[in-house]
């Protein structure tokens, strides 16, 4: 399918289909996964990340996007946004 994030507009319509009342799926059963397409990692949705390697150089062989959006910015970006749901319980 893709990377979902560079179709965020269409993947938050999907989304808001499936947790709709006629939809019935739990707004916290819906998840995203991405392989590190940080800057959408901000939206409403459960992102969930696809890390397939623990090493940059490894990733970078694995997976394309890492060279432009490597670990250290995925996770610190997963972090930042850990804080903020913690902070906003």
């Amino acid at each position: 399918m893709g990377q979902p994030f560079h179709n965020i507009d269409n993947v938050i319509k999907a989304s808001a289909i499936m947790v709709h009342e006629q939809g019935h799926f739990s707004p916290r059963k819906v998840t995203v996964s991405t392989s590190g397409f940080v800057p959408q990692l901000g939206t409403q949705l459960l992102a969930a990340a696809s890390l397939n390697a623990r090493t940059d150089e490894v990733r970078n062989w694995i997976m394309t996007i890492n060279r432009k959006e490597n670990l250290n910015l995925l996770l610190g970006t997963l972090r930042g946004e850990l804080n903020l749901r913690k902070k906003n319980k």
